[in-house]
């Protein structure tokens, strides 16, 4: 428990002491009522009345009532406030981590830590505010029981110090368990995107389908089952640990005390129902621990994660994300030497491109071409500055991009990549005139299967040509003066191909925008102004069009 409470305490942005207080107050008065009913039975007549008792036990409930439901309202706003500021500072975090730094991560880790084990940390507050006020009246109802018989505490003291001790022993194979089941889930989460983003390819092949489903998935879910298996059977013993020690307790009340002494033989009825109002907070122990050591696994997940994307971050991401973007007057963009590569991973050969000397032209189109491998979707990332420039330098007519005007830099280009994602909204961009949206949708014979409404994208269940035309679509709204495809034409049918080449590019050409395109289409080279080759990394000038 102690994990949970330091991490709440440490992410907390405040410490609510009338929060603790309340809670200390609930369990005291809630103890207070017990004493007060036991108290009060021993000396009840027949006939007789006990108005002042009947009075503080109303008191002392109504005391509970208010303290413990201020108390648990507080926990939540607090842990809730948590939640959120964990998420977003993660996902803040992400804005000064480059592109190389977040695709080192696994991205199951995120689904499972920002969703699931958020949900999970949230749903446990209630519980743990529950054992700590069940907690403070267990020690009052202790104390009462010494305050009655010293022998008395000295047997539920032996018994209590026995069970913590079988507590503790069993929690670190519990903690244990969980924190590799998480472990399962992060691998899980991550495999199942595979299984979804690469469902055509697996059932086309029956034999490769059997194979990811046994080693990736099934292999998988069988560990994870297996690992919460077994928190949950070493769970089941912190339950009955905490059920025993009521048997235990009116058992060593029961046959112990009496041989310990004899003269306490007529408090013994008292003791026992003393002891039996401690089943409450016992049954709130045994709740909340199962709880808790899950939200414990799932505080490990979160901080890993936000591990691995600090390992990522970068300090010129950083200095980027503090400038403001700037309209950028320019004419040529040069590349000087540049040069990429992708860490170093063991047993492996790093890819790298350049060093290259380019040239891109305001108002021009320029082709990037070259075979599948060499470097051209790598290139594009570098060129845009996603990727972080390992050597050289790219200028903006004669002002080098720096951290301070990269964020500037990148707000020159429009993208397509070949792993494109369609969001299900304008993103960035201010409400577009209806009737140039209705001509593009129609251009791209896309009329009677989309369109856009209040910024909305109405429908995304497109075939992947669509999808495509529709991203051109988005990447025209967005007005940018240059508009980087990366084989955009690829998906298209042969009338589209030649509309792309022969239509659109000559008329985004007119309207002043730059072109910078990845294609194999040798037969439409004669739309570009300039065209250059990439080749095991290296790019040069492949020649201008007839």
């Amino acid at each position: 428990m102690k994990y949970y409470f330091d991490f709440i305490k440490a992410e907390a942005s405040y410490l609510n002491k009338t929060m603790v207080f309340m809670t200390v107050v609930a369990g005291v008065a809630n103890a207070l009522a017990v004493a007060t009913a036991i108290r009060t039975a021993a000396q009840l007549r027949p006939g007789s009345l006990h108005f002042q008792e009947f009075f503080l036990f109303c008191s002392l409930m109504a005391l509970f009532w208010y303290c413990k439901r201020y108390s648990m309202n507080e926990s939540t706003k607090m842990v809730e406030g948590v939640v959120r500021l964990i998420r977003l500072r993660i996902l803040g975090k992400l804005k000064t981590t480059d592109l190389l730094g977040l695709e080192a991560i696994d991205k199951g880790i995120f689904y499972s830590a920002l969703a699931t084990d958020a949900a999970t940390i949230s749903s446990s507050t209630t519980m743990a505010v529950n054992a700590v006020s069940s907690g403070i009246m267990l020690v009052f109802i202790i104390l009462y029981i010494g305050a009655m018989s010293s022998k008395a505490l000295f047997i539920s003291v032996g018994i209590v110090g026995l069970m913590v001790f079988l507590y503790l022993q069993n929690e670190k194979e519990i903690g244990f368990a969980l924190r590799q089941s998480t472990v399962c889930e992060n691998t899980f989460m991550d495999n199942l995107g595979g299984l979804l983003n690469g469902f055509k390819e697996l059932k086309m092949n029956r034999r490769k389908y059997q194979d990811f489903s046994r080693e990736d998935l099934d292999a998988v879910i069988d560990t994870s089952a297996d690992l919460r298996v077994d928190a949950g059977l070493r769970f089941n013993v912190t339950i009955l640990l905490a059920q025993t020690f009521l048997l235990l307790a009116i058992g060593g009340i029961l046959f112990l005390l009496p041989q310990l002494d004899q003269n306490e033989l007529p408090i013994i009825p008292k003791l026992i129902g003393l002891i039996i109002f401690t089943a409450g907070p016992i049954s709130d122990f045994a709740i909340a621990i199962p709880a808790i050591s899950r939200a414990e696994a799932a505080i490990n997940n979160i901080r890993t994660l936000e591990g691995l994307i600090d390992l990522g971050q970068s300090q010129n991401e950083r200095i980027c994300n503090e400038q403001s973007v700037e309209e950028l007057s320019w004419n040529r963009i040069s590349l000087q030497d540049v040069f990429f590569q992708f860490p170093l991973k063991e047993g492996g050969r790093p890819f790298s491109i350049g060093p290259m000397q380019l040239e891109f032209h305001r108002g021009e189109i320029t082709f990037v071409v070259g075979g599948n491998g060499s470097g051209k979707s790598t290139f594009l990332k570098a060129f845009t500055s996603l990727y972080p420039l390992s050597g050289g330098h790219i200028l903006l007519d004669d002002i080098e991009i720096t951290p301070y005007n990269k964020a500037s830099y990148r707000n020159l280009f429009s993208t397509i990549f070949t792993d494109y994602y369609l969001f299900k909204r304008l993103i960035g961009i201010e409400q577009p005139d209806d009737e140039l949206v209705r001509t593009l949708l129609a251009r791209m014979e896309l009329s009677d299967k989309t369109s856009i409404e209040n910024g909305m994208i109405t429908n995304r269940d497109l075939s992947t040509g669509q999808k495509k035309r529709l991203t051109l679509i988005l990447s025209v709204l967005e007005n940018k003066p240059v508009m980087v495809f990366d084989e955009w034409a690829a998906d298209q049918d042969p009338v589209f191909r030649k509309f792309f080449y022969d239509v659109l590019l000559p008329e985004l050409k007119a309207n002043g925008k730059t072109i910078i395109a990845v294609t194999h289409d040798d037969n439409y080279f004669y739309a570009a102004d300039r065209i250059y080759k990439m080749e095991y990394g290296r790019c040069v000038p492949y020649g201008h069009a007839e």
